[in-house]
């Protein structure tokens, strides 16, 4: 999708106005709109979309169907003045947090808070509410834990996620499979599909021997 050039958005700014433009829509049509994070790669300017279903567990089919719905809906509003692309992406495990069910969700598991002077918050949450949140910092490897706390005011709030202590070979392999699930669920709705229209075939020419034998 391009539009024409301009001048470069404001990613906080545009981040509110894309979360404000899409989520309700999507909402009706039982996905949940987690986050949207604004970046620039390979040249152009990136919205990646982060998306989940109601009942938890975003298949590939519904992010395709996703993605249209926005990319059509970013075209008919115009709010962004230059090239951009649009990614959809399910939550994986280092899932956002955005909104205050999120976070409220969170307490007791680790987070990676990022604050507007780009520092990395990372730890445990222990309480949170709409002024900002408290983090227990984890010591380093071989360090005491002294039981640190620090508060990140929501406004100083730039991005957070779930920062879960995982082994990235398994988390490599998690992605695999998650891979191989959804396009598993693709090829089970094409065959689904092909069924039904082969049976819908059958039952046409059953109709056409029919009416011609009388």
């Amino acid at each position: 999708m391009v539009v024409s050039v301009g001048q470069r958005p404001d990613p906080r700014r545009l981040t509110d106005a894309v979360i404000t433009l899409l989520e309700a829509e999507l909402a009706a049509e039982g996905i949940d709109l987690l986050d949207v994070r604004v970046f620039r790669g390979g040249g152009r300017l990136q919205l990646r979309i982060y998306l989940d279903t109601h009942d938890g567990g975003i298949n590939l089919a519904q992010c395709a169907a996703a993605a249209r719905s926005a990319g059509m809906l970013l075209e008919e509003a115009d709010l962004i003045a230059e090239q951009y692309v649009v990614e959809v992406s399910s939550p994986g495990i280092r899932r956002p947090l955005r909104k205050q069910d999120h976070f409220e969700a969170a307490v007791g598991q680790r987070v990676d808070l990022k604050t507007l002077a780009r520092k990395h918050v990372r730890g445990i949450l222990e309480a949170t509410g709409p002024d900002g949140h408290q983090v227990r910092l984890l010591p380093a490897t071989g360090e005491e834990d002294t039981g640190e706390t620090v508060t990140v005011r929501a406004s100083d709030l730039v991005e957070a996620n779930l920062d879960p202590d995982f082994d990235p070979q398994a988390l490599i392999n998690a992605d695999r499979r998650q891979k191989k699930a959804a396009k598993r669920e693709l090829r089970r709705q094409r065959r689904d599909k092909g069924r039904r229209r082969n049976r819908d075939d059958e039952d046409t020419s059953g109709d056409d021997r029919t009416d011609g034998s009388t």
